[in-house]
């Protein structure tokens, strides 16, 4: 189980794809605990199971065997409705590409999970407008559906929406990847921003502004993770 230190604790975990004749292991036999309240990075060549890591931890991929243990949640053993509540209510998802529901504007593509999680139309529209403000995303373009609004907009609505239901755990694969550097570093600064409330942020990236911003690096070669540590240049509160 979780406790109040660690929000994230993976134990023999592995992932086996099936290609022709051949059993790949994505990722393999790997564990560690990851803490509350921090950014972590998991760094990594195409291919090496940063993505499928960040999958199994999210609960959008089944684990082939070990256990994830989520804010007391065993990921590895929820089905059906179990597996829609802990990706609702536990976890934020922050894409490269965005995935904004385009006939939406982006108040109410923060109001959607809100809504699939049952709270009332009132009180989604109010922690909406909040999150959005939060963002830097202020009133006028809190009406605009994601085609009226920059790469850093869509990406800052991405990220009020995945904390519409207040998740311990934000989840980010490649999310600078498809903004130029300067946005990305403010997106790297809004996402570091959140740890101070004790979420944890866990980003599969490319990027170096990430890992070096972050309090922890994972690196994954092969789907192992070769290295644990905090960067030799790492920011500190």
């Amino acid at each position: 189980m979780s406790n109040n230190g660690t929000v994230v604790s993976v134990q023999k975990l592995s992932k086996h794809f099936k290609s022709g004749g051949t059993t790949v292991p994505a990722v393999d036999d790997i564990s560690f605990e990851l803490p509350r309240g921090k950014m972590i990075a998991i760094k990594g060549s195409s291919g090496s199971g940063k993505s499928t890591l960040l999958n199994l931890i999210g609960a959008l991929d089944r684990p082939t065997s070990g256990t994830i243990i989520v804010d007391g949640v065993d990921v590895s053993r929820v089905h059906g409705g179990g597996e829609v509540r802990y990706r609702l209510s536990k976890v934020g998802f922050v894409f490269q590409s965005y995935y904004l529901i385009p006939n939406l504007t982006a108040l109410e593509n923060v109001m959607l999970p809100m809504e699939l999680n049952g709270t009332k139309r009132k009180q989604r529209e109010a922690k909406a407008r909040e999150l959005l403000e939060r963002v830097g995303i202020d009133e006028p373009r809190q009406a605009r559906r994601p085609t009226r609004l920059s790469g850093g907009e869509q990406q800052r609505v991405a990220i009020a929406r995945a904390l519409a239901n207040g998740p311990s755990l934000i989840l980010g694969d490649e999310p600078t990847g498809n903004l130029d550097s300067r946005t990305g570093k403010r997106i790297v600064e809004l996402l570091y921003s959140l740890t101070k409330d004790g979420k944890t942020v866990i980003l599969a990236t490319h990027a170096p502004e990430i890992a070096t911003r972050a309090d922890m690096v994972l690196e994954m070669e092969d789907g192992k993770v070769t290295i644990s540590s905090a960067p030799a240049s790492g920011a500190r509160r």
